[in-house]
């Protein structure tokens, strides 16, 4: 440590304690996570997971059924593990945004500088920053010195921000614009700095950003239709339920059955609501694609966001590093004939081994791909950095030689009036209305600094690269139906070019400044833009929820801390871990993109429609077997009072979670042909009114394809044991063949039975491992099935070709040429 004299001397150690004492240490407050209970509570919330519940209870403690009241309660425990494991990685972001705070400030206290723990930071205290430091709190500049930073992480821009004393400051200013604050996580770049602190922990720029994180993340669209579903069901056992109440109690009354087969009757009818399988086939198929996506650099932190990605309409894609490299480059220059441009360009240049003002590390790399050297007489005499006010640097070296560069009208403004300064002056025109930030360089035999009558060199044009893949990647976002917006706070022109260069339409171009108004107008404006540029987080959060609040499935990403409010809140959080990527950006979003382009987000757009695709051919073929129970279990009330129910609750959990779950798995690994991104996002979603109404039908068909066959059974005479073994039977034949019909688009066997290996292993062996455990006794007695008469296999399997045939001729009379289910 030491003493400054002459200097703001700072706070002393009594007032840091009071302040410490009303603000807190510098450090952004850690929320408290659910606790496994109320995770736990929330998946015993659903309907369906009640009535398993219920189910299980009443099998357990009523009918005294241990074997199956065990194997329900079995079942609810395995799909609430799966529910809760499933938010285990919530509330990660507000941790990692603590990353961001430096280990250790240089702080002014009492006149002494010294170096304390971020955390001891506190309003009111002097801190010193210098080039490579992290900024610990936001502070108002007293003092700046060719000061810049580089703010990208909260405010997207590709360029550092210029930063000088008595600047702008204040909310009312818009965060890029605020020349005169510090920010905390903000790094600097060049030059130096004293500032007075204003804010810390939870009060600043980063720590507003963690108050929009807090909370849990939106549901996915995959996680609101399968909510939907569930309502659904349950509103369905619930009515079939009660007219089960009404029918039985009437037959108990007038001695027709006994109370405890009634109360049988209605646990098998909740057992058949509950699509027992459905989680665990869902999981599995989404686990099987994450670790596809994953060999493509697409890794997935919340499974539901496959689904998701697959449904999106709109991906409010952010600029730098996604578009762009994030990194500036040299693309264009005018030299004056004889001029040595490039290598002015390293005599009036800061940065060193790679570090330095991103435009200085670019001027750099241009001029050596250039092959320009410095001499061994290029040394440094005298230097004027970078200056806000006077937009130049200034450098003379052994010579003696003064090299300028800065803004074109300043430097040409220095130079003495002819041709090559007006040529010159008319190609700084050209290069800006191509987007680029255009640099003058001129020189002069001086040591004077402020001389005018400077010789002109040329000028440079540098931009934020575009990203080779990136014009393909939007190409094939507007051929899948997918609208891409640029996100972006840097300014309106340069955002334009980026946009129109990649094949974005960029009209209109909405900035911060024109989002004033209404909040109607507003969001009118938001939910139109083609290019949103000079935004904020709040703005990026705001565009998120316009555009969901309009039916848009929202894809956003950002690699940045000002992304990750709108990454936390999309429908798809997408993360582009690249070399700029945050730890907040990455722990905010469902998905992180290891090499940060929009074409591996396309193709896990790509692969989202194609498990799409697959889920809803699984919520399909389950729920149409689910119905198709349900109509059974009633139609035994009705039709057949000797026998009461036709399915045991053994019967409808082997059914459901052993012979369902197999083929349902096969259609979760299923490869739709074509092109997945040809596969459009339903309309209404997958349980769409279309889609429930496909599956009425299929399930209506099923359900008396087995009524047909139990009621023949019947006729012949055959025992209880015997009919319902044939329901079984000709349920699972039925439901085997029907795998094929949801997954088709038109017809059912338009690609072929065989297409498809793993569906076709899956219906050969649940088909076989449901004859096996038919004609073994031992097996069969474990599930209540005995041998049927040969006139059951054939019922069975004449089942089974009966259900692709109807339901395409259901689908043929309904006009419907295509669809998901």
């Amino acid at each position: 440590m030491h003493t400054d004299a002459g200097v703001t001397p700072g706070l002393d150690e009594a007032e840091v304690a009071q302040s410490l004492n009303k603000h807190g240490p510098n450090e952004l407050p850690q929320p408290d996570p659910p606790t496994l209970l109320a995770r736990a509570g929330r998946q015993l919330a659903d309907p369906p997971s009640i009535l398993l519940l219920i189910a299980g209870l009443v099998t357990l403690l009523v009918l005294a059924e241990i074997p199956e009241g065990v194997a329900i309660l079995a079942i609810l425990l395995v799909n609430v593990v799966i529910g809760v494991s499933q938010e285990t990685k919530a509330d990660r972001a507000v941790r990692a945004l603590r990353s961001l705070t430096t280990p250790l400030a240089k702080v002014r206290r009492g006149g002494v500088t010294r170096r304390v723990p971020a955390t001891e930071i506190v309003p009111g205290d002097v801190i010193e920053v210098a080039a490579g430091d992290r900024v610990a709190a936001d502070a108002c500049l007293i003092e700046a010195t060719s000061l810049a930073v580089d703010e990208a992480v909260l405010t997207g821009e590709s360029q550092s921000a210029a930063k000088r004393a008595g600047g702008a400051t204040g909310s009312g200013v818009p965060l890029g614009d605020r020349d005169g604050e510090l920010f905390s996580g903000t790094l600097v770049v060049r030059g130096s700095g004293t500032a007075v602190v204003e804010r810390t922990g939870a009060a600043t720029e980063t720590g507003r950003i963690a108050g929009a994180l807090r909370g849990r993340s939106p549901k996915g669209p995959l996680e609101i239709d399968l909510a939907q579903a569930s309502r659904r069901m349950g509103l369905l056992a619930l009515a079939a339920g009660a007219a089960m109440v009404v029918m039985g109690l009437t037959r108990v009354g007038r001695g027709e059955a006994a109370l405890p087969d009634i109360v049988l009757a209605g646990v098998a009818l909740a057992i058949a609501a509950v699509p027992e399988s459905l989680a665990a086939a869902v999981t599995t198929a989404l686990a099987l694609g994450s670790q596809r996506m994953a060999k493509r650099g697409v890794i997935v932190r919340r499974l539901s966001a496959i689904e998701a990605l697959g449904a999106t309409t709109v991906i409010a894609s952010d600029k730098t590093g996604t578009l762009t490299t994030g990194r500036l480059a040299v693309v264009d220059q005018v030299t004056v004939p004889g001029a040595d441009l490039w290598r002015a360009a390293l005599r009036c240049n800061d940065a060193r081994d790679g570090l330095g003002d991103a435009v200085d590390i670019a001027l750099q790399a241009a001029a050596r791909e250039n092959g320009a050297r410095l001499a061994n007489g290029d040394v440094r005499l005298a230097t004027r950095p970078f200056d806000a006010d006077t937009r130049s640097m200034a450098v003379v070296t052994t010579g003696p030689l003064l090299t300028v560069k800065g803004a074109p009208e300043v430097v040409l403004a220095r130079c003495t009036d002819d041709e090559r300064v007006r040529h010159l002056a008319g190609e700084v025109e050209t290069l800006a209305r191509r987007g680029l930030r255009v640099l003058a360089f001129a020189e002069a035999d001086t040591t004077d600094l402020d001389v005018d009558g400077l010789r002109p060199l040329g000028l440079v044009g540098l931009r934020d690269e575009v990203r080779p893949s990136a014009r393909q990647a939007v190409a094939d976002c507007r051929a899948a139906g997918i609208r891409v917006v640029m996100v972006t706070g840097d300014h309106g022109d340069t955002a334009r070019a980026v946009a129109e260069e990649v094949g974005i339409v960029p009209d209109p171009v909405v900035t911060g400044a024109c989002l004033d108004g209404d909040g109607t107008g507003r969001a009118a404006r938001l939910r139109r833009a083609g290019v949103l540029a000079r935004v904020d987080p709040a703005t990026k959060l705001e565009l998120v929820r316009v555009l969901r609040e309009g039916g848009e499935v929202v894809t956003m990403t950002g690699d940045g801390v000002n992304d990750a409010p709108a990454l936390r809140h999309a429908d798809v959080g997408v993360a582009m871990a690249g070399d700029e990527g945050t730890d907040v950006a990455r722990e905010a979003a469902a998905v992180v993109v290891t090499n940060g382009e929009l074409g591996t987000v396309v193709t896990g757009v790509r692969e989202g429609r194609r498990l799409r695709h697959n889920v809803s051919s699984m919520i399909g073929y389950l729920l149409t077997g689910n119905l198709a129970e349900i109509l059974l279990v009633l139609t035994g009330l009705v039709l057949w009072p000797d026998l009461i129910i036709p399915l045991l609750p053994v019967h409808l959990l082997w059914i459901n979670l052993v012979l369902d779950g197999i083929p349902a798995i096969a259609l979760g690994v299923d490869k739709p042909s074509g092109d997945p991104l040809a596969l459009r996002p339903p309309r209404g979603g997958l349980l769409s009114r279309a889609v429930l109404g496909r599956v009425a039908v299929r399930s209506l068909i099923v359900g008396l394809l087995v009524i047909a066959a139990v009621e023949a059974a019947r006729r012949m005479g055959w025992s209880d044991e015997q009919v319902r073994t044939q329901a079984v039977l000709t349920l699972v034949f039925a439901r085997l063949t029907l795998a094929y019909v949801v997954r088709a688009h038109r017809w059912t066997f338009e690609r072929g039975w065989w297409h498809g290996r793993a569906l076709l292993i899956a219906v050969v062996s649940t088909g076989l491992l449901q004859t096996l455990v038919t004609l073994v006794p031992p097996l069969g007695a474990a599930l209540a099935l005995v041998p049927p008469p040969s006139a059951g296999w054939a019922m069975a399997l004449t089942a089974a070709l009966l259900t692709p045939l109807l339901c395409d001729l259901a689908r043929t009379l309904d006009g419907k040429r295509r669809g998901d289910l």
